[in-house]
C-alpha cells in the first residue's frame, strides 16, 4: 500500500508538471510564430499599401511604425506585380540576394493559380492585393525563421525532459519522506491487531475452560449455551484479525512458489459441496485444467475459501452458487457467482473495507465478522492481482479476481 501512494504521489507531481509544461510551451511557441507572422504581415501590407518599394527607409515614410529598419533589412521579401492578362509587369528582388527571377516566377505561379489574399507557399508568406493594373503579391521568405521556431521547440522539449527527469527525482525523494509516518502508523497498527490478538486468546481459552466445566457441573444451560456461541464469535473475529495483519505484510518470500492453481481451487472448492448441500444450495464449480501460479498457496487458498464461503453464507434460500477458474491470454481469472440480495452501486467499493456490512441484520443471522473481504482483497493486492465486484441489486452478485 505504501508502495502504491508513493507511485501515485510521484505520477501526480509528474502528471501535473507535464499538463503545466506542455501548457506553457504551447502558448510560448504559438505566441512566438503568431508574433513572427504578423511582423511580417505588417511589413507586407506596407508595400501593398505603397504599390511596391525600393529598400530605403526614406521610400515608405511610416517603415518606423512597422518595425525597426535592421530588422527589416535583414528579412528577406520580394514582390511581384501581375498584370490583368496574368503577365508580369514588376518583379522586385532587391531583398533576396541569392533569389533568380525564375525562382521567384515558380512560386508566383504556385500563388496567382488561387484567389487567396493571405497564405503560405512553401518557405514564403504572401499577401496578395487589387490593383488597377491587376494585382500586386508580395512574398516574405521565412525559412530562417521557421528554423529558429523548430530550434525552439527542440529546445523546449529538451528543457522540458531535464526538468521532468528532475522533478520525478525530487517527487520521488518527498514520496518516500511524506510516506515515512505513514508506514510506520501502518506498521505499529498491525503490530497492535496481532498483539492484541494474541493476548485476547488466552482469556477465552480460559473463558471457554471455565464454560466446559460449569456444563459439566450443571448440564446444560441456555445462558452458558449463549456464552459458547459469544466465544465462538469472538474467536471468529480474532482470527480474521490475525489473518489480515498477516496478509497486509504480503506473501511469506518462503512461502512463495509455483503451484497447481487448478487443483488448489478444485480442492478448496470441493470441501464445500456438503454444506452446500446440507443448505440446499445449487452448487457448481468449473474449473480449467493444469493452470499453475506462482505465488503462495495458502493464501490463494484461503482467497477461495473466503469468497465460496461469502458467496453460500449470502445467497438466498435454493439459492445458486458457481464457481469458476479460465486462463486469459496472460492471466488467471476466478469468478465466484451467488444469486441473492446483491449490493448496490454506492456500496459495491465499500465491502471491501474492515467491518463494513451491507445488512446489520443479515449479518448478525449468517455471522459474519466484516473482514473477509478485506482479508480477500489483501491477498489479491500482495499477489499484485485485481479483484472487482459486478451485481445486480436484489438478484445477483459476482465476484472477480484476477492474478
Amino acid at each position: 500500500m505504501i508502495k502504491r501512494f508513493q507511485f501515485q504521489f510521484v505520477g501526480v507531481v509528474v502528471g501535473t508538471l507535464l499538463i503545466v509544461f506542455s501548457v506553457v510551451l504551447l502558448v510560448l511557441n504559438l505566441s512566438v510564430r503568431q508574433t513572427s507572422v504578423k511582423r511580417a504581415e505588417d511589413f507586407m501590407t506596407a508595400v501593398v499599401e505603397n504599390d511596391g518599394f525600393s529598400f530605403s527607409p526614406s521610400d515608405i515614410p511610416d517603415m518606423q511604425s512597422i518595425g525597426n529598419p535592421e530588422l527589416m533589412r535583414a528579412g528577406r521579401y520580394f514582390y511581384v506585380k501581375v498584370g490583368r492578362e496574368g503577365d508580369i509587369i514588376d518583379l522586385n528582388l532587391e531583398m533576396m540576394f541569392d533569389f533568380t527571377p525564375e525562382d521567384a516566377e515558380s512560386v508566383v505561379a504556385a500563388v496567382a493559380a488561387s484567389n487567396r489574399q493571405k497564405g503560405n507557399a512553401g518557405n514564403f508568406r504572401f499577401i496578395s492585393a487589387e490593383k488597377p493594373y491587376g494585382r500586386i503579391l508580395v512574398f516574405a521568405e521565412r525559412s530562417i525563421e521557421i528554423g529558429m521556431l523548430n530550434q525552439l521547440i527542440s529546445m523546449s522539449i529538451w528543457v522540458a525532459i531535464v526538468v521532468t527527469m528532475v522533478f520525478i527525482l525530487l517527487a520521488a525523494f518527498l514520496a518516500r519522506w511524506a510516506a515515512g509516518p505513514i508506514a510506520t502508523s501502518i506498521s505499529q497498527q498491525h503490530r497492535f491487531v496481532s498483539d492484541a490478538s494474541h493476548e485476547l486468546k488466552t482469556p477465552l481459552t480460559i473463558i471457554s475452560a471455565n464454560v466446559d466445566v460449569l456444563q459439566n457441573e450443571i448440564g446444560e444451560n441456555q445462558r452458558l449455551s449463549h456464552i459458547r456461541t459469544q466465544i465462538e464469535r469472538m474467536s471468529g473475529l480474532i482470527q480474521g484479525l490475525l489473518m489480515l495483519a498477516k496478509t497486509n505484510e504480503g506473501p511469506a518470500s518462503a512461502l512463495i512458489g509455483e503451484f497447481s492453481l487448478s487443483n488448489a481451487i478444485q480442492n478448496t472448492a470441493l470441501e464445500f459441496e456438503s454444506r452446500a448441500f446440507e443448505e440446499g444450495k445449487q452448487y457448481t464449480y468449473n474449473v480449467a485444467k493444469n493452470i499453475t501460479y506462482n505465488g503462495d498457496e495458502v493464501q490463494i487458498r484461503q482467497l477461495v475459501g473466503i469468497l465460496i464461503d461469502n458467496a453460500i453464507r449470502y445467497s438466498d434460500k435454493n439459492g445458486q452458487v458457481d464457481v469458476s477458474l479460465s486462463m486469459g491470454s496472460n492471466r488467471k481469472h476466478l469468478s465466484v457467482y451467488n444469486t441473492g440480495v446483491g449490493v448496490s452501486v454506492a456500496e459495491r467499493d465499500r465491502i471491501f473495507e474492515r467491518f463494513y456490512r451491507v445488512d446489520e441484520s443479515r449479518t448478525r443471522e449468517t455471522g459474519g465478522y466484516g473482514v473477509g473481504l478485506s482479508i480477500a482483497k489483501a491477498i489479491v493486492e500482495a499477489h499484485k492481482g485485481k479483484i472487482t465486484v459486478a451485481s445486480e441489486f436484489g438478484k445477483w452478485i459476482r465476484f472477480d479476481v484476477t492474478l
